[in-house]
């Protein structure tokens, strides 16, 4: 079976002036670094790594909002990123993304009504005069009153204009969600309802989801799988209780050991993980992570890691297994 959606080594370069008067020639900046994940449909699969690893810059690439450089995107066995129209056509008609500040993500000067019609007018999902009944079925599906029609997002709480973001994105009545950071603006509580959402949602859709998020305890609650990204780089791949249980790569033991409520009755490290990672302007050699790896080995200098593939985990790593 064709996965919804694969990514398959992936590029993402920016062009960074130069620093200093005498060195005024671009740079270039490796924000996705051959990054490759799988997404069937109806999983969600949540994609983790510290701020400014890529995750957002890979969002973006995915649905044809930034440009890849190298690498390949495809939706449902098609090849959106070789320009063919018709291919990105169908991506639009499919996919839609969930932004992270639910308030700048929306019009301030349109009314919540408007917001979700002309979604529904551009992607002429129905005919005209159904429009308004639609817009108070998608309201009431994220759990909002139909009277919020009126409002704009300035007289709505934080958790009410996300509720609007999701209701926006299943206007287009999508296969595919990419929520980049949906919960992090929001206070616990109401991440909670989201959450549960989100959870309610996918099963009654059957929808795909990407959630990106820096949070593993959100992962864990809402995922199937989990992908681990590190400067660029998928690290690390596979079923989330697999992957937080007993996880093959460094980096992902170091996140899953820092965030003590993935396991109650375990302490945080007494050496978390050291240092900062490398700029993504200069990469180190090898492998990426090698700097602040505690099992490196002299060759993680030169060579970049293996990766190795055991039913439905993956990982990049010298390592086949964990050292302890």
């Amino acid at each position: 079976m064709t996965p919804l959606l694969q990514v398959k080594h992936l590029q993402v370069q920016f062009a960074v002036a130069g620093r200093g008067l005498f060195n005024l020639r671009p740079r270039q900046l490796n924000a996705v670094n051959g990054a490759s994940l799988t997404l069937a449909a109806g999983q969600t699969l949540g994609l983790v790594g510290e701020s400014g690893c890529g995750k957002s810059t890979l969002a973006r690439a995915v649905l044809q909002l930034t440009p890849a450089t190298g690498g390949q995107v495809l939706f449902d066995g098609l090849d959106i990123g070789q320009g063919d129209k018709q291919a990105v056509a169908r991506l639009r008609r499919e996919a839609a993304m969930i932004f992270q500040d639910p308030y700048t993500a929306l019009n301030p000067r349109q009314r919540v009504g408007q917001i979700l019609a002309e979604v529904l007018q551009v992607q002429r999902k129905v005919p005209a005069a159904q429009i308004p009944a639609r817009v108070v079925e998608l309201l009431e599906l994220v759990g909002l009153r139909a009277e919020l029609a009126e409002r704009k997002p300035g007289a709505l709480s934080g958790g009410q204009c996300q509720r609007v973001g999701i209701a926006r994105a299943l206007a287009i009545e999508p296969r595919l969600i990419v929520a980049d950071e949906c919960v992090a603006a929001l206070d616990v509580s109401i991440q909670g309802q989201i959450i549960n959402l989100l959870l309610e949602l996918r099963e009654r859709m059957g929808l795909a989801l990407l959630f990106i998020t820096h949070d593993l305890g959100v992962v864990r609650q809402l995922c199937d799988r989990v992908a681990v990204m590190y400067l660029g780089q998928i690290v690390e791949e596979g079923p989330v209780h697999e992957v937080f249980d007993n996880p093959r790569h460094p980096y992902t033991a170091a996140l899953v050991q820092a965030i003590a409520d993935i396991d109650p009755a375990r302490g945080l490290p007494a050496q978390p993980l050291a240092g900062e990672p490398p700029s993504p302007l200069q990469l180190p050699a090898g492998c990426a992570f090698h700097p602040r790896c505690p099992h490196a080995l002299p060759q993680c200098r030169d060579s970049a890691p293996p990766n190795h593939t055991q039913g439905a985990r993956r990982h990049a790593c010298i390592h086949p297994q964990l050292p302890h």
